[in-house]
């Protein structure tokens, strides 16, 4: 598969899934600015991830150093093992009970997701794909990611992202802990959002209990590192969180009120060692005040998360759209993409070769030039494929995101075999907004 150009023309969830589509195996090169991220893929599912920017910061060793999982003076003795051997760094590690099977499957998965999350933030850059025939991955501690699962985590992560960097500002921020009288503990559950979001923490508070506030795994790695010193980069570093996870942890924690930014004028936090003690108490607001500001934050919040559900609500943030008008609008883009497909077909069948582009049916008086359009303006996508006979046609619905409903894959047989012309494609692309 031939498959190379701009983020401009063809977005990288637009790429992911044509490669995941046709089960593809290959490196997927993406050049920005700033960095140079090659992706491989075996048969259609992401396997391995370089970044030219970040090669030392995201390498299997130097994470799981950074993550404490592996010292730095073992991770010299397997590099030099593997310089004699040439055997892969983790089947060095646990041959030699430098870490534990566990922590390479963390430590490889956490690796390849640091790089791929951050691509989801690029607005330019080149691609190309390079199909071959296999990739050299390790099989048996990596394990292949799908290309649904990435899309619906990058979406989540575009989606939240600048709430998130409203509260917290840059990754060069310190933060250092609030002291409380019942201390904090991870959760025994791994998915509970433990004291979290329902003002549970305000009531221990006002009732002085003594049982611990318990937090997700998540944030206390991020938790327990926390010491008034080391920045919000310094402790994700250490942590097997991609970045947007860690920011996410930091957010949630200071949301609680459970760490706050340092703001020790004239001391340089920097200048001494690392710790994760907790600071020096200082005198604590009224808890009145404290009560009050915690409960009308929770009242804004959930006012802004539920504004746009009331249907009473005639002006909402975003904008409501109206389901009739959108399956309106829905039903009129599918019906010009059908009509294009057909002039495809016949542009085919009359010339003896596919059309360059949908300007050459316009060109050839097979149909109207604003049948090329959609209801909201925007020109269907036509990817042409003239060495296997196919070619595809792209819609997007109201927000200006792929339509898995409006997405057609075709195949024509050559008019001297007599066959007729059918439609052997299907929709068969899994979409993500």
């Amino acid at each position: 598969m031939a498959l190379e150009g701009t983020l401009h023309d063809f977005s990288l969830a637009d790429i992911l899934q044509l490669i995941a589509l046709q089960k593809k195996t290959g490196l997927l090169t993406l050049s920005g600015p700033e960095d140079t991220v090659v992706l491989g893929f075996s048969e259609g599912r992401l396997v391995t991830a370089e970044s030219s920017a970040k090669r030392i910061d995201t390498r299997l060793g130097t994470l799981l150093v950074k993550t404490r999982t592996l010292t730095a003076e073992d991770l010299a003795r397997a590099l030099e093992i593997q310089g004699q051997t040439l055997q892969r760094l983790g089947f060095i590690l646990l041959r030699n009970g430098f870490c534990t099977a566990e922590d390479l499957r963390a430590g490889l998965a956490t690796q390849v997701r640091k790089i791929v999350f951050a691509l989801f933030r690029w607005t330019d850059g080149d691609y190309v794909f390079d199909q071959q025939e296999r990739i050299d991955y390790d099989h048996e501690f990596v394990t292949p990611i799908t290309v649904e699962s990435l899309l619906m985590e990058g979406a989540t992560m575009l989606d939240e992202w600048p709430i998130i960097e409203k509260v917290v500002r840059s990754t060069d921020v310190v933060y250092q802990r609030v002291p409380f009288g019942q201390g904090v503990v991870p959760s025994d559950d791994e998915d509970a959002e433990a004291d979290g979001g329902d003002g549970s923490l305000t009531k221990r508070v006002r009732e002085r209990k003594d049982e611990p506030i318990k937090i997700t795994r998540r944030e206390w790695s991020v938790y327990e590192l926390v010491d008034g010193r080391r920045t919000v980069a310094e402790i994700v570093d250490r942590t097997f969180l991609s970045e947007f996870e860690g920011m996410k942890a930091f957010y949630d924690l200071v949301s609680r009120g459970l760490i706050e930014e340092a703001r020790r004028v004239g001391l340089d936090l920097r200048a001494s060692s690392p710790s994760i003690e907790v600071p020096i108490a200082r005198a604590a607001p009224p808890l009145e005040a404290i009560v009050a500001g915690v409960l009308v934050a929770l009242l804004l919040g959930l006012g802004l998360a539920f504004q746009a559900r009331n249907p009473l609500n005639v002006l909402t943030f975003p904008a409501r759209r109206l389901a009739i008008v959108d399956g309106y609008e829905k039903s009129l883009s599918l019906l010009r993409l059908r009509r294009l497909a057909e002039a495809v077909d016949v542009f085919y069948l009359t010339q003896g070769r596919f059309p360059e582009s949908t300007d050459a049916i316009v060109g050839a008086n097979l149909l109207p030039r604003a049948d090329l359009l959609d209801p909201w303006g925007r020109r269907y996508r036509y990817i042409l494929q003239s060495d296997k006979g196919k070619y595809y046609l792209v819609g997007f619905d109201a927000e200006g995101k792929t339509d898995t409903d409006l997405f057609f894959s075709h195949h024509v047989p050559a008019p001297e075999t007599g066959a007729e012309v059918e439609e052997a494609g299907k929709k068969g692309i899994i979409i993500i907004k």
